[in-house]
């Protein structure tokens, strides 16, 4: 690549997202931490998508596509770049997951003409642990290997190995909502635990209470994805003895 074109997209790459003002606003400070005004869009629109997700309502995914792009920039700037890219697949699981949820397969609509919830059998639960695993090594290899190969667009990055685990399981926690599995808020919980101490080490704060309550809101989340799936799983026996 001409020196000049290189230059030029290095200053476009890292020049916009380095030095966006927005992450200047400090809007207040708590116990030593600055919240900006970035990441409070962030915290905002992330609790506001996870506990609309914890109530099975389809508009969730469109308050994560706001919540996707600031995080990007979020965790960019952090030099955290698994989690950076995963914004970029939880978007697209987002625009996936609200079309699936409004457009049911025949015969797998639910409550309001929605898409049915789910659950995940023995075997199915083990093809998700062996997937997570595989990716999350094979991506922590990649991203370790792209930084050294690309020095001069990305720094070297932060916790790649615990990082990329946990990219691997939020994609398919992702996958699993967008499918309307109920085991995914089981992945979430993991996912979680994990984030909020991460963030918290890495200074973070108001992302890793923000993670913290993203915990709890998924194990409130069990009790009622589980509560409507017995629910539409007795309508359904219900209709089949009707039509006996």
């Amino acid at each position: 690549m001409p020196l000049r074109h290189k230059n030029c997209c290095r200053f476009l790459w890292k020049g916009v997202l380095d030095n966006m003002s927005i992450q200047d606003v400090v809007l207040f400070s708590l116990w030593g931490h600055s919240m900006n005004l970035l990441e409070l869009i962030g915290l905002v629109s992330g609790l506001v998508a996870v506990y609309l997700a914890s109530r099975a309502l389809s508009v969730n995914f469109l308050f994560g596509l706001l919540n996707n792009v600031v995080y990007f920039v979020v965790f960019y700037q952090a030099h955290l770049y698994s989690a950076m890219l995963l914004q970029v697949v939880y978007f697209s699981f987002s625009l996936y997951g609200y079309y699936h949820w409004k457009h049911p397969a025949p015969g797998q609509e639910g409550k309001n003409r929605e898409l049915r919830i789910r659950r995940l059998n023995k075997s199915q639960w083990a093809l998700v642990i062996v997937i997570v695993l595989v990716f999350g090594g094979l991506w922590s290899e990649g991203i370790i290997y792209f930084q050294s190969r690309f020095p001069e667009y990305i720094d070297p990055p932060a916790f790649p190995r615990l990082d990329a685990m946990l990219t691997a399981a939020s994609v398919m926690g992702q996958f699993l909502l967008s499918r309307k599995v109920k085991d995914n808020w089981i992945i979430w919980i993991v996912v979680d635990v994990l984030s909020t101490a991460l963030y918290a080490y890495m200074g973070l704060f108001f992302t890793a209470l923000l993670f913290a309550v993203f915990t709890l809101i998924a194990l409130r989340a069990i009790v009622d994805w589980n509560k409507q799936y017995k629910q539409q799983d007795e309508i359904k026996k219900g209709n089949k003895n009707r039509t006996k």
